[in-house]
């Protein structure tokens, strides 16, 4: 007997005896024959009723766990799954939302090219990044840019050490790239202090890199500066980095009002470490992560992060994309005056005069 024209049967297994056929609806169907995987992702959720949520209980109770954020940049076309845990995740996934076994499968095609033809062709020029910032557009148009998009980000350690009125006090980067072709021999970085008429901070190289062209707004509290390699790097080469970004003592006032770091990727990073050094007589009431869209949209809800002893905390972003991995903490009481609460509703829109670097 021929199967319905409208839409794809599926099979789903049931507790109560043998699979059931359940057929999808008319658009599901056709974006399930048709694609793109992203789209009909989209449609295969909205017709199961079920939050990511739900979705990620489900799976890892199938022993294929997958994050939150995964599934929504799933659906949303930013990234999709290629790795071996994310197909099988994605075999699990497709019982989850009733539909075929591998209808979504089919859809995804040939993995995507890696390195720097991915980098070049799919990543948003750097100045996007910066699209809130006139002042940073303009200063990023004095440097050379060019070898960014030929850097993969390997992995990366933010270390920000908070004083005990919840106020930035530096921050130490370690980075590790590597050289998608031959020629590259620098890495441009910017720091943004979000704020009127305050100095902008002080970058020091301190490890396999120096100073090249740095270009400042006084006005606004950006920084753009080039740090040049000790040497050129062939293809395949890698450089471990470090860095050190101090904000101008006279800000003091306005980080103490802004308790949030983040960090914005515009390629993608294996590997990034956000570690936080509070101090450890006055360590903050609450502290936690989070991850936004460049529009500053969160992505999921934000994870508590633990302060030990020491005053120390940290947290992991694995394989993130386009985004910004950020934190933010509420100081202990008897230090500047302002809620938590107040620093939250202003944070996905990555604002206020703390450090923001790419």
């Amino acid at each position: 007997m021929a199967g319905p024209e409208s839409g794809v049967p599926t099979t789903a297994p049931s507790s109560a005896g043998p699979a059931r056929v359940q057929h999808n609806p008319p658009e599901l169907a056709r974006l399930l024959r048709t694609g793109p995987f992203d789209e009909a992702l989209r449609a295969a959720i909205r017709a199961s009723r079920l939050s990511l949520e739900r979705i990620q209980h489900r799976l890892n109770a199938r022993g294929t766990p997958v994050s939150i954020t995964a599934l929504s940049y799933w659906q949303s076309g930013r990234r999709r799954p290629e790795r071996p845990d994310s197909l099988r995740a994605l075999q699990e996934l497709e019982k989850v939302l009733n539909v075929a076994e591998g209808s979504l499968s089919a859809l995804l095609g040939p993995p995507r090219p890696r390195g720097r033809i991915r980098a070049a062709g799919d990543a948003p020029p750097l100045s996007s990044l910066w699209s809130d910032s006139t002042s940073a557009v303009e200063l990023l148009a004095q440097v050379d840019t060019s070898h960014d998009s030929n850097l993969t980000r390997l992995s990366q350690h933010d270390v920000v050490h908070v004083d005990g009125d919840g106020a930035q006090v530096k921050a130490r980067m370690r980075q590790l790239v590597q050289a998608e072709r031959n020629g590259v021999d620098r890495w441009v970085t910017v720091f943004d202090s979000e704020g009127t008429d305050v100095a902008p901070p002080t970058v020091r190289a301190l490890r396999s890199c120096r100073l090249g062209r740095v270009r400042t707004d006084h006005t606004q509290g950006v920084v753009v500066a080039e740090l040049l390699f000790d040497r050129t790097l062939e293809r395949g080469e890698t450089v471990l980095m470090e860095y050190e970004v101090v904000p101008a003592p006279e800000t003091r006032h306005l980080r103490n009002r802004d308790h949030t770091y983040s960090r914005r990727f515009r390629l993608p990073i294996r590997e990034y470490v956000l570690e936080l050094q509070f101090d450890p007589d006055r360590p903050p009431l609450n502290c936690e992560s989070y991850v936004a869209h460049p529009d500053g949209q969160e992505t999921e809800p934000p994870k508590p992060l633990t302060i030990d002893r020491y005053g120390r905390t940290h947290a992991v972003a694995l394989d993130l994309g386009l985004a910004s991995f950020c934190a933010r903490w509420e100081p202990a009481p008897g230090g500047v005056p302002g809620r938590w609460a107040d620093a939250a509703a202003a944070a996905p829109q990555l604002t206020g005069p703390g450090v923001r670097p790419h």
